[in-house]
Formats: structure tokens, C-alpha cells, sequence
């Protein structure tokens, strides 16, 4: 493996999250990252891909591999996908055991929000994947971009009806709509 860089983002969001949140929650959450990373790591090894470089960051983890010439669509879409799929199955495995609390669903919903089409989690790169260099890319992205504004405004209801912790939804998509506009 190539570098490991930890940005200093990462370490004050880790920082914040202590403080204001349950230890337990916030390390069950680093379990559910490391099953879903593995899952990228394991397709990435089947497949030979090289991994170049692992930064975490306040917006998450991201792997980096050795761009090859044998580098094919198909197979990059198998990789991002693993990542979601490591979270379902050890949901799948999990409520198969009966195992109790929390963990079981905190791998479903890191499956399903990794796949929102958003450039920066493994749904908007497997769009992405698909429509780049299409004729249609430039309607594509416009109904993407009509798709994201969806989704935030239906997470602004419960904050604004609710506020408090129902309202970090609604900043988080926002926050990823911005990374998408540029």
C-alpha cells in the first residue's frame, strides 16, 4: 500500500463527535466504516487493483488506486459497490444471529446512504462510472443535480419541524450538494 494520511479534519470532526455524542455510538460508527472500507479492499484485491493512497478526512474515507490501462468501467463499479455490500451482508449476518443494539442497522444505513448519487460517496461515482463521455452526460448530471435538491428538501421538513439532531441530515446533503456543484 502507498500513503496513509490523516487530514486534520478528521481529527477535529473524531474530536467534536466525542463530545457531543455517545462513545459507544461513535465507535460502533468506526466498526460499520472499517466493514465498508473492507469490503472496497477486498474487490480491490480480487480484482488487482493497487491501492496508492487511504486519506481520512472529515468527509470520509478515501482510497485511492494505481490507474492501469487494464482498468475497465465494469470493474471499477464492482469495487464501489463492495463497499455498500459489506454492509448489507453484515446486517444480513447480524439480524441472522440476532445480534442486539444498534450495529446491525447502522451497517444498513451506511449502505444506503453510500449509495446516494452524490460524487464523493460510491452511488454518485458509480453514475458517474457510467455517464462520463456519454452523449447524454450533460442531461444526465442536470437530472442528478434536480435528484439531489429532491433529497435535500425532503430532509429539511423533519429539521425544521423537529430541529436539533434531525436537522444534521439536511446540512449533510446540502454539504454534499455544494461538493457536487463544483
Amino acid at each position: 500500500m502507498g500513503a496513509f494520511r490523516v487530514r486534520f479534519s478528521f481529527l477535529v470532526l473524531t474530536a467534536l463527535l466525542f463530545l457531543l455524542r455517545d462513545e459507544k455510538l461513535i465507535l460502533s460508527l468506526a466498526a460499520v466504516c472499517a466493514v465498508h472500507e473492507a469490503g472496497h479492499l477486498t474487490a480491490m484485491s480480487l480484482t488487482g487493483a493497487r491501492v496508492r493512497s487511504v486519506t481520512l478526512s472529515a468527509a470520509g474515507i478515501r482510497i485511492e488506486t494505481v490507474r492501469t490501462p487494464l482498468r475497465s468501467v465494469p470493474r471499477d463499479i464492482l469495487v464501489l459497490l463492495a463497499g455498500p455490500f459489506a454492509n448489507v451482508l453484515m446486517y444480513i449476518l447480524l439480524t441472522a444471529a440476532h445480534c442486539p443494539g444498534s450495529f446491525p442497522m447502522l451497517n444498513l444505513a451506511a449502505a444506503a446512504y453510500n449509495l446516494l448519487p452524490y460524487r464523493t460517496l460510491d452511488g454518485g461515482a458509480v453514475v458517474g462510472a457510467l455517464i462520463c463521455g456519454t452523449p447524454r452526460e450533460h442531461d444526465c448530471l442536470r437530472v442528478l443535480r434536480i435528484f439531489q435538491g429532491i433529497v435535500s428538501l425532503t430532509l429539511l421538513a423533519p429539521a425544521v419541524r423537529c430541529g436539533g439532531e434531525y436537522a444534521l441530515p439536511f446540512w449533510i446533503s446540502l454539504a454534499l450538494f455544494a461538493g457536487d456543484l463544483r
